[in-house]
């Protein structure tokens, strides 16, 4: 069977942001240095579009209630010998359903596979995720917990599990000292690091009770940085006020994607105790920050909730504990100010097994292979 030429078709792309649009760009560049050819169909929005100027793009307008219908004439138009990858199942999975492109490849996260908040849209939302689950070629899926969904949401549906990957070349160790001086943070402080949204269930509460804990002394060496923008961003300020943290917390707001690899490295510990409620759609899916924590040689702590334990290997540079286990971050806390040699030896084995097994090289080659079983050859 001849190889087929590849068409991304994402409306979560780069100038877009968030972790779908991270993957999909990152999934061009690397089937590109395969020698892969491959274009992208996403939408128009302001700002740089690709960061690879050498691959085709098509930009549609997205104007609602047109938006839908646009880039399915323009799919139609440029689904020919392709393979095309969805970037979500909806709208771009359905969209592609419904120009009858063929082979389909649904890439599948975590958080919009879960029922919607809107309870009278679930058996609707329902009945036509698994209408395009079922009918792709392949659903890849971002973590095993990630599978487990499609499985159950979508029965006889063909998904393989294909934890992420990180840029390490882009994520890798430096200058701690200088990474301080531009965030003024003094040498002697113990930094903890969260990225994210800064919604409840990512689980910062945890984290505030956590040093609350300590005793004063051990507590009054840390720095808690807090890098993301969100909703509830107020309520936890309230809370962390509440617990004696004002000056322990900094909130850094959103922090540019250039900026992040060197926020990580200021750190000594990177921790997102991401919570995990049955009734909300709330979950973390796999947790690309964890990678980019490792790949800098920084060690992470995580819940064994969503996809987290696909991002973590216990001891390998990081710990898994279990959601809201108040004690065990405790624990891990104090030992940071006891023993501080033994994070710094975790960080290293971060770093290490990131370049083994976790980069997105490793990703790609997983990704060929897994076309290449299911029929579908791609070059």
């Amino acid at each position: 069977m001849a190889a087929r030429r590849v068409l991304l078709f994402s409306f979560n792309y780069p100038p877009h942001d968030g972790g779908v649009s991270r993957l999909c760009a990152e999934l061009v560049a690397g089937l590109k240095r395969k020698g892969i050819g491959i274009r992208v169909l996403s939408q128009r929005r302001h700002g740089p579009g690709s960061r690879i100027p050498s691959v085709p793009e098509e930009r549609v307008t997205m104007c609602r209630p047109l938006r839908e219908l646009a880039a399915l004439r323009r799919l139609r138009r440029t689904a020919l010998n392709l393979v095309i990858i969805c970037g979500l199942w909806y709208p771009e999975g359905l969209l592609a359903l419904l120009a009858g492109a063929r082979p389909r490849v649904i890439l599948a996260h975590g958080l919009e596979l879960r029922p919607t908040r809107e309870r009278w849209r679930r058996g609707l939302w329902h009945w036509l995720m698994q209408l395009v689950l079922r009918r792709a070629s392949l659903v890849v899926a971002s973590s095993r917990y990630t599978a487990d969904i499609v499985r159950i949401s979508a029965p006889g549906a063909a998904v393989v599990a294909l934890p992420l990957g990180v840029d390490h070349r882009r994520f890798r160790p430096g200058d701690r000292r200088a990474a301080r001086r531009r965030l003024h943070v003094p040498d002697d402080k113990r930094v903890i690091l969260t990225v994210s949204r800064i919604l409840l269930y990512k689980g910062h509460r945890l984290v505030f009770q956590a040093l609350a804990a300590l005793p004063e002394p051990a507590r009054d060496t840390f720095v808690y940085l807090i890098a993301g923008q969100g909703r509830d961003m107020p309520r936890l300020q309230q809370d962390a006020e509440a617990l004696g943290l004002g000056r322990v917390v900094r909130w850094l707001g959103y922090v540019p994607e250039a900026d992040l690899a060197e926020l990580y490295r200021s750190a000594n510990l990177f921790v997102l105790c991401t919570r995990e409620n049955p009734d909300q759609p709330d979950i973390e899916g796999f947790g690309l920050t964890f990678l980019e924590a490792q790949a800098c040689g920084i060690p992470v702590v995580g819940t064994s909730t969503g996809g987290i334990p696909d991002a973590i290997a216990e001891c390998q540079g990081g710990w898994l504990i279990d959601q809201d286990d108040l004690g065990a971050l405790t624990a891990i806390l104090a030992r940071l100010v006891e023993d501080p040699e033994e994070f710094r030896q975790m960080g290293r084995a971060a770093r290490q097994r990131v370049q083994s097994e976790c980069t997105w090289d490793h990703y790609m080659d997983r990704l060929i292979e897994m076309l290449q079983m299911r029929g579908i050859p791609i070059g």
